[in-house]
Formats: structure tokens, C-alpha cells, sequence
């Protein structure tokens, strides 16, 4: 073996919906039921997020947790309204001046950046 997950306390998933509905089940499978990892009956927690979370992947999800609990914040599978998104090209060493122009142009707004 190259690594050792035997003490994994928290399993985190985010975009865990498009990871199962691309097909990543069976290599989820294997790393969380075939490797050495804690399973949930032993205490590892699993963490699952996504914007979006379909009931049919909902109950694949479940296969990972012990107490499956499913929270939803807002409207599930919707935009916000009050939330504007932009798309900005640009080269790697353009990223630094475009994104002080965006900065500056929205002082007082909250932006978050990918």
C-alpha cells in the first residue's frame, strides 16, 4: 500500500452529486468499503456537499453515513436572484490585473472568486 486511511475521522464529498451521476461510484466504493478506512459504524463522519442534491443521489449518498440526515439551505437546484455571476478570460499572468479592476469596480460588494 502507498497510503494508509486507517485513521480518516471525516470523509468530505463536495459536488458529491455530479461525482456519483459522472460514475466515480465504483471508485467511491472502493476507497470508502475495500480500503482500510474507519467505516461509519466505527466513527468516520461523512460530509457530502452540493448546490444541487437529486433524491435518486440522495439515496445513494445514504449508503455512506449511518445517520443520514439531508440539510437544504434555500431553494435546492435554483439560482439565487440576488447573486450576480460573471466570466472573466484572461491569461494566467492577466489574472492579477483583472481581478484588482473587478475589486475596484464592486468596493463594497461581497465576491468570491474561483
Amino acid at each position: 500500500e502507498v497510503i494508509t486511511m486507517s485513521s480518516v475521522g471525516f470523509l468530505v464529498l463536495d459536488e458529491a452529486d455530479r461525482m456519483l451521476d459522472m460514475g466515480f461510484e465504483p471508485q467511491i466504493r472502493e476507497i470508502v468499503q475495500k480500503r482500510d478506512m474507519p467505516s461509519s459504524a466505527e466513527g468516520r463522519m461523512t460530509l457530502m456537499f452540493s448546490a444541487t442534491f437529486p433524491r435518486e443521489i440522495q439515496k445513494l449518498a445514504q449508503a455512506f453515513m449511518r445517520n443520514y440526515i439531508w440539510i437544504g439551505v434555500g431553494r435546492v437546484g435554483g439560482a439565487v436572484d440576488t447573486v450576480e455571476q460573471s466570466f472573466k478570460v484572461t491569461t494566467n499572468r492577466g489574472k492579477p490585473d483583472e481581478l484588482s479592476k473587478v475589486l475596484a469596480a464592486n468596493p463594497s460588494d461581497s465576491t468570491l472568486i474561483f
